[in-house]
């Protein structure tokens, strides 16, 4: 056990680390409950003590993994400087992401059923978070003036939606077979917006 935290925080995390191994293998509609406490040595009482539905296993899950891909982000942006620079690695920080297997099973479950409100609710939530980043750097840009009469808000949909979007272009077409390859689709949607921007600068 990792010193400092109780027996309970450490079973709640065993099952997040191993319930996050089987999202990311079989998706979300494969993966029972019962194997989540097999793969994680828990018994079922245990399981739903801590996540009392396989929906809020999923969801912690993936908003575990949003957390550390905002955390890697963070850590990234802070040895570069200037709004270009950063715009550019934030395409490559995408592009390392877009095969994770995570971002293939929440998808599944965004279209697996009718959601209620509430879960609804909590994926808005995620796409939030993910969606400051791209607000943080905007703004950032047009505080520095480097990015001049701009729509903030309406900037970070359509950068959110391009970087997001490729990734799923990709899963369809397979466009790209190599990291290289889509990590330079990713800088060229990079290089379109900031085109884009300076045509509506002038």
């Amino acid at each position: 056990m990792i010193r400092g935290r109780s027996d309970g925080e450490e079973t709640k995390s065993r099952i997040l680390h191993n319930a996050s191994s089987l999202f990311a293998q079989k998706g979300y509609g494969a993966v029972s409950m019962n194997e989540v406490c097999l793969a994680a040595k828990v018994s079922k009482g245990s399981l739903y003590h801590h996540f009392p539905s396989k929906d809020e296993l999923f969801l912690h899950v993936v908003e575990e993994d949003t957390q550390k891909w905002i955390c890697e982000w963070e850590e990234l942006q802070s040895k570069l400087s200037g709004t270009e620079a950063r715009l550019f690695a934030l395409g490559d920080h995408y592009a390392n992401d877009f095969q994770n297997p995570l971002i293939h099973a929440l998808e599944e479950y965004a279209r697996s059923r009718t959601l209620p409100d509430d879960i609804r609710q909590r994926l808005s939530q995620i796409y939030e978070l993910v969606a400051r980043v791209c607000r943080e750097l905007l703004q950032e840009g047009m505080d520095s003036g480097y990015l001049n009469n701009i729509n903030l808000e309406s900037c970070v949909i359509t950068l959110s939606g391009m970087l997001e979007g490729i990734g799923r272009v990709n899963e369809i077409t397979t466009i790209a077979n190599t990291p290289e390859e889509i990590r330079a689709y990713y800088r060229a949607a990079i290089q379109i917006l900031l085109q884009g921007i300076r045509a509506g600068e002038r």
